[in-house]
């Protein structure tokens, strides 16, 4: 498979910081990052609403409306710049890292992706609403076709690979180490591949879907915006082969 650039490199979790300056004791960040939070993807409720998680300064954790594992969330902690989801006896669920608007890790069970968000999201979301306000609609990649609403959906799983889809990407994409915007880049994908998927989610910005390059992984967000004014979608859907 070819790359526009360097062959996907590891990278390690990202460190947690606060807007606009980094938290420097234990109580910063503690404050920083207690309070309200919210999982978007609808894979992690249990009912119609959103899975509500809430953390408090005594690193008591609350869980309303989530399904498995979040439901047993009872405790969380800061350690190693890492902020981690336990259960009530204190077994770890998730390991998670990011900014005040935004933590992203993963589930300590299955591997599955997890973004955990504040209610008005990190700030990507707003951007392209506006600018789906002055637009109306998502363009495919750098064309001036506008998106059909499936084409904003997940993948679907291939037939010779029912746990995985395919997508073509659309535009050179950057490949992140996380679903966050913030992320370290890790690699950048050619306009024109065709990538296998390990696994789809989705937060206020859009799906995020993550690949597998060898033996290193990688996050791509599904719309964005181009030169910081046009939507777009940035790979859609394929059953083409890799």
């Amino acid at each position: 498979m070819k790359k526009a650039t360097a062959l996907l490199a590891a990278a390690s979790a990202a460190a947690l910081t606060a807007t606009g300056a980094t938290a420097q004791t234990q109580d910063e960040l503690v404050k920083a990052f207690s309070g309200e939070w919210f999982v978007f993807a609808p894979a992690f409720r249990s009912g119609s609403s959103e899975c509500r998680i809430v953390l408090d300064s005594q690193m008591n954790a609350q869980a309303t409306g989530c399904g498995t594992p979040l439901v047993g969330l009872g405790r969380w902690r800061i350690e190693n710049s890492q902020i981690r989801f336990l259960d009530a006896a204190e077994l770890e669920l998730a390991v998670m890292g990011g900014n005040q608007q935004r933590i992203t890790g993963t589930l300590s069970d299955s591997g599955q992706g997890l973004i955990v968000e504040r209610a008005q999201g990190d700030g990507a979301s707003i951007a392209i609403s506006n600018a789906l306000a002055r637009h109306k609609c998502y363009f495919l990649g750098f064309t001036q076709d506008c998106a059909s609403p499936e084409a904003l959906s997940p993948p679907m799983p291939s037939a010779e690979d029912p746990a995985k889809g395919r997508v073509e990407i659309l535009v050179n994409l950057n490949v992140r180490n996380q679903p966050r915007r913030d992320a370290p880049v890790v690699g950048i994908l050619d306009k024109g591949l065709v990538i296998t998927l390990d696994y789809c989610t989705s937060a206020s910005d859009g799906v995020w879907c993550r690949a597998i390059f060898g033996t290193e992984t990688g996050w791509l967000a599904k719309t964005a915006l181009r030169q910081n004014e046009w939507p777009i979608v940035t790979y859609r859907n394929t059953t083409k082969t890799p």
